[in-house]
């Protein structure tokens, strides 16, 4: 009998259709679960910025619009977009580098004029594609090197990762920074592995798409450059010479880096100015720094190198710009267990990972490591999983931005097929093994269907689940403006007419999106033609605040309000109270928001009456003290200004008002 029809065939081919038909299922499920978060969450902070930078890099090749991030996935996203007639931003693209807050006010006013949904849903699922891509070269790469149980044990954690879900269906460039790391290590890999002319071009090109992904992709340079030669050291010919092999794999790891970096050229047309005209002046890396960030970060050592690399135009200026603003703004307060830090602090990552990783992540991980001590025979692949993001978790730690755990998520997809190889391993060692990880992936599934669409603000159940997140968290690993929607489909089904709401996001996207007065939220620049009405220093009905504008993040405004026993939760971290509330420190805030407001307007009489009033009703407050500094003159202003600082040192949430004080006084100084 041949052996197409031995008795063994048909069982082969039925475990063949059924292994395809799990890993399909995988990844239907994993591409269904970014479509429900892309259109059923609201737009975050960073979004609308994102997309108008992405539309002008197509519309003119403007660079100078929002540096601080590379242009690849800001132009994916914006794609399909350019097939429609747009209104535009009130300036001729092009003719000016772009600000923070006009990018900011103008990118919040680009999505609404052209239709919220309208813009965020197509620019989410195009930004999307990277996760997919990154889900098919984990698979693919596994199966491969590993096997496939391993493959599919893989797929399987990762389709149902909470955070990889949580940032992969956003505009933002953290979950392309995770796919193009993952990319460029395993294209290394295969070069160090068996050497060619077509692995070395593939090498290269991962690695200039992970320099286009994001700056923080600076931090894998080296650390890859040292993996190239540990491979060497340690797996190469023995019978060459050391020095020898340490040299052709340093020169080669030189001849990829410089692919790269065509590659990273040709995102900004191989130009080098960040403007399109080709006689517009350089940007000063040092007064990018001083008008983007604190005046003690202007003269570090961090800013010096980065003027240097400014001065032998390595890289295009724009690009060159935003390693300037990873400089200006390495420093922002951290609230982690409630309590807040002036800036960020070494535990703030390892604690954030051990709270809002899966379940399943975190028992299987450790599976991974002991895999890597007895598999010698895969310790080579194990080193290139391994030491990339533990170096990269390790360098987190020393940095002063600790806003969620979206910031280390390049981790992942390393850990997760560590932990699925080790699974695998384990459970061909122990067959009961086997059940427990059946079971444990079910488990895992089930985890992420029971949190969608709530990715964002995922806790795992060892920290008592989603719905305890905010008793840990005040930043984005909570709420980053997704639940606007939320508010909304709650106000209608419960049948309120009169609400004030506090929440997280961009204002002017929560006043478009839900139909409460707003309060003074997280983000307070506002779009609109006319500065919004004060609030009132006591307010009755149903008021709707989010947790990352509460104590210890916020200030003690809303203590009047969240003192008293909350009627209901909306998603993970938004509260609904109902009385009558005497705010007067909310008031203040709102008149200080809308002083602030009418000097962008130059409206300056009314912006003193405005500031005025914030500090009588709270002249404590270095946030209603800063606004009164701005809207003064000259003389007063320094005072108002030297005020707000001191006001400031009295309480770390009032740290951005501090550093801004010190902005304004360099300037009104001249320095």
């Amino acid at each position: 009998m041949s052996e197409n029809f031995s008795p063994m065939s048909e069982p082969r081919r039925a475990a063949r259709i059924s292994y395809w038909l799990i890993a399909a299922l995988c990844f239907g499920t994993f591409a269904f679960q970014l479509w429900y978060s892309a259109v059923r969450t609201s737009a975050i902070v960073d979004e609308p910025a994102h997309i108008l930078a992405g539309h002008r890099h197509w519309q003119c090749g403007d660079f100078g619009i929002n540096p601080e991030h590379p242009p690849m996935l800001k132009m994916l996203a914006s794609a399909p977009l350019e097939l429609r007639t747009l209104n535009d931003p009130p300036w001729q693209c092009g003719s000016r580098i772009t600000s923070k807050p006009d990018l900011f006010l103008h990118g919040t006013k680009f999505v609404i004029q052209n239709g919220i949904d309208d813009v965020i849903i197509p620019a989410r699922l195009t930004a999307a594609l990277f996760a997919v891509a990154l889900a098919a070269l984990v698979f693919a790469f596994v199966r491969r090197i590993f096997g496939r149980a391993e493959a599919l044990t893989a797929l399987a954690l990762f389709a149902f990762e909470p955070n990889l879900l949580a940032n992969a269906a956003l505009v933002t460039t953290d979950m392309t920074l995770a796919a193009t790391a993952f990319a460029a290590v395993t294209a290394l890999y295969a070069f160090c592995r068996k050497p060619s002319g077509r692995r070395f071009l593939l090498a290269g090109l991962a690695i200039g798409l992970l320099l286009a992904a994001k700056h923080s992709a600076v931090i894998f340079v080296p650390i890859l450059f040292v993996l190239t030669l540990a491979d060497a050291l340690i797996f190469g010919a023995p019978q060459s010479l050391l020095a020898k092999r340490l040299f052709r794999r340093a020169v080669a790891f030189g001849g990829i880096f410089l692919i790269g970096l065509t590659v990273l050229w040709a995102f900004y047309g191989f130009r080098y100015r960040a403007l399109p005209q080709p006689d517009a002046a350089t940007v000063s890396v040092a007064e990018y720094i001083v008008a983007n960030g604190r005046l003690e970060t202007a003269d570090s050592k961090s800013a010096k190198i980065v003027a240097r690399v400014a001065e032998w135009r390595i890289f295009p200026e724009s690009y060159t710009l935003g390693l300037a603003d990873i400089v200006a703004t390495n420093s922002r307060l951290m609230v982690l267990f409630d309590r807040a830090y002036p800036t960020g602090q070494w535990f703030y990552f390892p604690v954030s990972f051990m709270i809002k990783s899966s379940v399943a992540l975190l028992l299987l991980l450790p599976l991974g490591f002991l895999f890597s001590i007895f598999n010698p025979e895969k310790r080579r692949e194990m080193m290139f999983l391994l030491a990339p993001p533990v170096a990269f978790f390790a360098v987190a730690l020393t940095s002063g931005i600790n806003i969620g755990v979206r910031h280390i998520l390049p981790v992942y997809p390393f850990f997760i097929v560590a932990a699925a190889v080790g699974a695998v391993w384990m459970s061909r060692r122990a067959r009961v093994f086997r059940y427990f990880l059946i079971m444990l992936i079910f488990y895992h599934a089930l985890t992420a269907i029971r949190t969608a669409p709530e990715y964002l603000a995922f806790a795992n159940d060892f920290w008592g689940g989603t719905e305890n997140s905010y008793r840990y968290f005040r930043d984005p690993n909570l709420d980053y403006g997704q639940n606007i929607k939320f508010v909304k489909e709650y106000v209608e089904r419960e049948g309120i007419t009169d609400c004030w709401a506090a929440l997280a996001g961009n204002i002017e996207l929560t006043i478009a999106s839900q139909p409460c007065r707003t309060m003074p939220g997280s983000f307070p620049l506002s779009t609109s033609d006319q500065p919004q009405e004060p609030v009132p220093p006591v307010i009755e009905g149903t008021v709707i605040i989010a947790a990352q504008v509460m104590p210890p993040r916020g200030g003690a405004e809303y203590v009047p309000i969240i003192q008293t026993e909350p009627i209901a939760r909306i998603g993970a971290g938004v509260f609904v109270y109902r009385g009558r509330f005497q705010i007067p420190l909310v008031a203040a805030l709102s008149h200080a928001e809308r002083a602030n407001h009418l000097i962008r307007l130059n409206r300056l009489d009314e912006a003193v009456a405005d500031a005025s009033k914030a500090v009588e009703l709270a002249p404590a407050d270095a946030r209603t003290r800063l606004a009164l500094a701005r809207s003064g003159q000259r003389d007063a202003a320094r005072g108002e200004f030297e005020k707000t600082i001191e006001a400031a040192r009295v309480n770390p949430v009032y740290r951005n008002a501090e550093v801004r004080a010190r902005q304004e006084l360099r300037r009104l100084e001249g320095k």
